[in-house]
């Protein structure tokens, strides 16, 4: 009995197949230099620079941005547009970090790395796959969250100074600087509530990006930005709904604000608004203006 189960191990190790980790990832810096920053952000801080031909190991891809190994940095990492080099996988990865090596050129270096020449690395390190004796760990390249890159979108929006409805549309040019208008329909009551207007209002307004943050799983770009508002009023006596009259009226908002995505659903974003709504009485005994809180959300279509 101990011979026979003897044979089945022997049997068994000389038939299980090596396993393999699996593939890096590098970017290889095809600009004159690329700056490192301390996060995916234009507006983050740079801790350092890389020259043309540093291959750069890679540990995540955020959106337009990747993770890279960066040993001067605090936590061993940084941040650099993937529009500063191309990304090689498996083999060609593997084959870039050779040749960066051989080369003399820093492969995941920090801006301290030496730049001279170093000795070939041998074929066995080359390849691709190294036999392992147990499941490696998934590849650190592999991509988590995948920022926004968001452009133009449209939705819908509801709030205000007083409660209303409508639909929106927001553009964002060189991340910055945005774009929006408003069209949406509210209605309220006069103060001794023996008449009602309701408004239909279109509201261009311009915006402001601060600097966006970034997760794993979420990211928020706080803005602030200011409306001009146009009206079309009409009031409703409540106890003669025979009288009627209409008026037109002009208005100002200032506003702060945050739009968010979440890693499930990067095309779509939720945005609130705080401001101040100074918007003129279309009727007497109406006050349409003061504090509002607004939500509204955008389908991103670029």
């Amino acid at each position: 009995m101990i011979r026979q189960a003897a044979a089945v191990v022997v049997a068994l190790c000389l038939s299980t197949s090596p396993l393999y980790a699996q593939d890096t990832v590098t970017l290889t810096v095809t600009a004159a230099s690329a700056n490192v920053r301390k996060s995916p952000s234009v507006g983050s801080p740079s801790i350092g620079t890389a020259p043309r031909g540093t291959a750069l190991i890679v540990t995540r891809e955020v959106g337009d941005w990747v993770k890279v190994s960066w040993p001067a940095a605090p936590d061993g990492a940084g941040y650099v547009r993937m529009d500063m080099g191309t990304l090689a996988r498996g083999n060609a990865a593997s084959a870039a970090a050779a040749k960066a090596t051989a080369s003399g050129n820093p492969v995941p270096v920090g801006p301290k790395a030496a730049a001279s020449p170093t000795a070939p690395t041998p074929i066995a390190a080359r390849s691709a796959q190294v036999p392992v004796t147990r499941p490696s760990a998934p590849s650190p390249a592999s991509t988590l969250y995948v920022a926004p890159t968001h452009k133009f979108g449209v939705g819908a929006v509801a709030g205000g100074s007083t409660m209303g409805f409508g639909g929106s549309a927001r553009a964002w040019k060189k991340d910055r600087i945005g774009v929006q208008l408003e069209v949406s329909r509210y209605s309220f009551d006069s103060a001794d509530l023996l008449s009602r207007a309701t408004t239909s209002d279109i509201a261009p307004a311009l915006l402001f990006a601060l600097n966006d943050h970034v997760s794993d799983y979420l990211w928020l770009r706080p803005y602030v930005g200011a409306a001009v508002h146009f009206g079309r009023s009409s009031r409703t006596d409540l106890i003669f709904p025979d009288v009627t009259e209409s008026a037109n009226t002009l208005g100002a908002r200032v506003f702060f604000g945050g739009e968010m995505s979440f890693s499930s659903l990067p095309q779509f974003a939720l945005s609130t608004d705080v401001g101040y709504y100074k918007l003129p009485e279309p009727f007497v005994g109406f006050e349409p203006g003061g504090m509002g809180f607004s939500i509204s959300g955008h389908w991103y279509m670029k």
